[in-house]
Formats: structure tokens, sequence, C-alpha cells
């Protein structure tokens, strides 16, 4: 019976363990929302607290990764530097950020829209 017992206990325990890491895996969206990432001033995404969880810190280099791929295809179909496509996106992601999310200026200070 201590047998059986031990393995549904374990069971119940992996379980949980594999919920909560589901449970913090945040989006991008969640992740603005809850005010942990903002649109950083270089057209990439970056954390807004000093120093951020290594769940944070992933999907920020997901993101930024992915980013990264698609400015250099735009700058190279459009004939223009990285720097030049990546104003131009983060621009645009200040203007489509939503009140409540953050942002940062040209200094480095970060401002909730």
């Amino acid at each position: 019976m201590t047998k059986i017992y031990f393995k549904f206990a374990l069971s119940v325990l992996t379980g949980l363990m594999l919920l909560s890491s589901v449970a913090h895996a945040l989006t991008l969206q969640q992740a603005k929302q809850q005010g942990l990432i903002g649109e950083a001033n270089n057209g990439y995404v970056a954390s807004v607290q000093p120093t951020p969880s290594p769940s944070l810190r992933a999907l920020i280099d997901s993101v930024n990764n992915k980013r990264q791929q698609g400015y250099l295809q735009i700058s190279k179909k459009n004939n223009l530097s990285l720097d030049e496509v990546s104003n131009m996106a983060q621009e645009k992601a200040v203007k489509k950020t939503l009140p409540g999310q953050y942002f940062q200026t040209k200094t480095g200070d970060w401002v909730k829209k």
C-alpha cells in the first residue's frame, strides 16, 4: 500500500511541477501587460526590471532574435541599414504600445503609456 501511495504522490507532484512551469511561461503580450517587458529604444524589447528572471530573459531573447531576423530581411530587401530598420520599427512599436504598457525613451528612461 505504501508503494502505491508513493507512486501516486510522485505522479501528483510531477504534474504540479509541470503545471507550474506552464503557468510561468508568459507570452510577450502577457509580459507587457504585467509591466515586465517594454519596447526598448532600439527596436527590440527589454526588461523593465534591472534583473529579469531566466524565463523572462529567454522570452526577451526569443522575441529579439525573431525581430532581428525580420529586420535583416527588410534591410536587405529595401537597401537600408539594420539601424534604419530597427529605428523605424521602434517608432512604430511605441505608437502601438497600449495604455499601461512601457516604452523606453531615447535617454533610456522607461515610461508607462
